[in-house]
């Protein structure tokens, strides 16, 4: 018994922060049945577990049939915490893209995602891209009022 104790902690701590790629058939029905209510529209492909000390969060990956990817990030308890899609340019509002021009002029996107909260409100906007010949990712507010040079 102790032995099983001893590795379930090493487990964890070892794990801790880190994604490990899971089967799907490895996710509780309940957490798979909250993520297809959540996405109906969405075929669901992959799965990756991140423990943390005091909880469990699954990444469940997913293709709209448009191919744009979506995740939905799910803690063991069944609360989202959030719900990231990929967004063609021509969705996000112009206010946030004419910020970024304005203080990033010449940006150009290679990928964009939105982050909604459980009720599909966009929070933020994520974006990959480059500027003056460098490799940046960008974080906007939904409105296009702040703007946070992500870590590369």
């Amino acid at each position: 018994m102790r032995l099983i104790l001893l590795f379930s902690l090493f487990f964890i701590y070892s794990f801790a922060g880190e994604e490990i790629k899971i089967s799907l058939k490895e996710v509780p029905s309940n957490i798979m049945k909250e993520v297809q209510k959540t996405i109906p529209k969405a075929t669901i492909i992959s799965a990756n577990l991140e423990k943390e000390e005091n909880s469990t969060l699954y990444e469940i990956q997913g293709r709209f049939s448009d191919d744009r990817s979506v995740e939905v990030d799910i803690f063991d308890n069944g609360k989202i915490e959030e719900i990231e899609i990929e967004f063609p340019e021509y969705m996000v509002p112009k206010a946030v893209l004419i910020a970024i021009e304005k203080r990033y002029k010449g940006f150009i996107p290679t990928y964009i995602e939105a982050s909604h909260s459980k009720s599909m409100k966009v929070i933020q906007y994520e974006f990959e891209g480059t500027h003056n010949n460098r490799k940046i990712d960008l974080e906007v507010s939904a409105d296009g009022r702040k703007i946070k040079e992500g870590d590369k």
